[in-house]
């Protein structure tokens, strides 16, 4: 069996499906949910060889859109190897990186697609998961092992692209976004000198306050008040005065 993920020959037999082939040859192919069809991390885009897969499963039909089919979507955790031949797959992850490498502004629109997919499937997709947990589909012990199968190739990936290099790592957006965005031809902008005018606040003189003469006098203080006057200590001293009155003498 001749199985081709993004331009790279992966092992992969009869029986198997997509994303486990991907999964033991770590191609950069999602592995999130375990197979079960829910995170749609694992779409992929038959570009060869449909006609070796088997036909689209129940879960397919309900998270799928009809544009997607048409253009040959597949869920990877889905699409069974069922004959012999050449089977050439693109994945959701390489294909938007190589957009943003030829058409960064492609990118909008692929987007907007992608967003009305799947909003348009939405109550099919809940209603198939209903179904699949009413009839015990989603528990169990396989279900484990699927998901510790998805966590180990994931981790397979990732050893396998540090190896090769940091640019290898599966995080197909950041370096090539960055590096199309610096060669945009962007205008320079320049923004306008805003000079204020200057101005000077007018001095404000208050006008002095007097207050009236109390009629009575205060006691001294061992302390001064702010809104009195200073009392100024007198220094007149009272001197004692005797008087003698003499009668006058008789003639």
């Amino acid at each position: 069996m001749n199985l081709i993920i993004n331009d790279k020959t992966a092992q992969a037999s009869v029986g198997e499906t997509v994303g486990k082939a991907a999964r033991l040859n770590h191609s950069h192919v999602g592995y999130v949910c375990g197979g079960h069809g829910l995170c749609q991390a694992c779409y992929v885009t038959v570009q060869e060889g449909a006609e070796c897969l088997a036909p689209l499963t129940d879960v397919e039909k309900a998270f799928l859109s009809p544009r997607q089919i048409a253009a040959g979507g597949r869920m990877a955790c889905q699409a069974t190897i069922a004959t012999e031949g050449t089977v050439k797959v693109l994945s959701r992850p390489e294909e938007v990186r190589r957009i943003v490498l030829s058409n960064p502004f492609g990118l909008i629109a692929y987007a907007a697609d992608m967003g009305k997919d799947t909003a348009q499937q939405i109550v099919p997709g809940v209603q198939n998961l209903i179904g699949r947990i009413q009839r015990g589909e989603m528990g169990g012990k396989e279900a484990l092992g699927d998901m510790m199968e998805s966590i180990q190739g994931a981790a397979g990936l990732v050893v396998e692209a540090i190896q090769q290099g940091p640019m290898a790592l599966p995080i197909p957006f950041k370096e090539q976004i960055a590096d199309v965005i610096s060669k945009l031809p962007l205008p320079a902008i320049s923004l306008p000198q805003i000079s204020l005018p200057s101005f000077s606040l007018p001095q404000i003189q208050l006008p002095a306050i007097s207050l009236p003469q109390l009629p009575f006098s205060l006691p001294q203080l061992p302390f001064s008040l702010p809104f009195l006057p200073q009392q100024t200590e007198s220094r007149e001293t009272l001197e004692k005065v005797t008087i003698t009155v003499q009668p006058p003498a008789k003639a």
